[in-house]
């Protein structure tokens, strides 16, 4: 394996994601790129409002990127990073395809069957969508000693 994809939106689902992508990673000595994906801003909002959700959605990709150079300082890691805009799942896909990753790891909200369905679920789409291996990192559950 040369490439890991890991996807991030700081959500929790995203920093396991970062945790087990950057494992990962650290044991088979690939290279990784970590992704965040901010959505377009409508052109209906009208030219102050316009500015202020895309210096909001800057900000907030910052800081989700600061987040994961932390995670990766753990792990003695050096990704290359990207901020990308659009659709998550299809922005993800491009990227992975772009950069030739082996693997795209993202993380699940675990939103249950009803909410996911509503709602959509971008770990959905993209496993149903990828052309290669994607990993849906969940919490881990901690084991109670007996």
């Amino acid at each position: 394996m040369k490439r890991i994809v890991v996807a991030t939106d700081g959500s929790a689902g995203a920093r396991e994601a970062l945790e087990q992508g950057l494992e990962l990673a650290a044991e088979l000595d690939c290279e990784v790129s970590v992704a965040f994906v901010r959505h377009a801003p409508s052109g209906f909002l009208g030219a102050p409002y316009y500015q202020d959700v895309v210096t909001e959605e800057a900000q907030h990709a910052r800081a989700v990127i600061a987040d994961a150079r932390v995670y990766a300082e753990r792990f003695d890691i050096e990704p290359d990073y990207e901020v990308l805009e659009g659709d998550p799942a299809e922005a993800i896909l491009d990227f992975a395809e772009a950069r030739d990753a082996d693997l795209i790891v993202v993380g699940s909200r675990g939103l249950g069957r009803v909410a996911g369905a509503v709602l959509g679920s971008v770990s959905k789409d993209i496993v149903h969508r990828a052309d290669r291996p994607v990993l849906v990192a969940k919490a881990r559950v901690a084991v109670a000693a007996r």
